[in-house]
């Protein structure tokens, strides 16, 4: 059996890692106070004002509560605004308010120039045969 540090899970855990690292730190330079995972909520919920907990959730890969304490954290940062829907006291509409919006066209400059600089050097053709081997992989371990 190889070694952990030889298998493709290894390098695709390491590099995620170094990746998050890297996007957090740029993002960071501007936005101090926002983790990247708020930001990636921030992004989803611009693109479709009405996900639900779950699939926001489903998203970023994370659990309901997860998702709750971080809408907590946005409102507590005044970034997103939570209201009241009529006729059903569990449920809210959230909002992202405009410092969020703003904030969000910022960071996805920056998201740009990080992608770009992690794709230096790899050819359209190489990242396709990437996604279609990750494909494979999750698709085997979906069944």
């Amino acid at each position: 059996m190889k070694k952990a540090q030889h298998t493709i899970f290894y390098a695709i855990e390491r590099t995620i890692k170094q990746y998050r690292k890297y996007a957090i730190t740029q993002i960071n330079q501007q936005y101090p106070n926002i983790t990247l995972d708020q930001s990636m909520l921030l992004r989803k919920l611009l693109e479709n004002p009405e996900a639900s907990q779950t699939e926001l959730g489903n998203f970023l890969f994370k659990d309901v509560a997860s998702i709750s304490r971080m809408i907590n954290l946005l409102v507590k940062k005044k970034l997103v605004e939570r209201k009241a829907v009529k006729n059903n006291r569990r449920q809210n509409k959230l909002s992202v308010n405009q410092e969020g919006i703003d904030m969000m066209d910022n960071i996805k400059e920056i998201v740009k120039d990080n992608r770009h600089k992690a794709l230096v050097g790899i050819s359209k053709e190489e990242l396709e045969a990437c996604k279609q081997t990750l494909d494979k992989i999750y698709n085997n371990l979906n069944k």
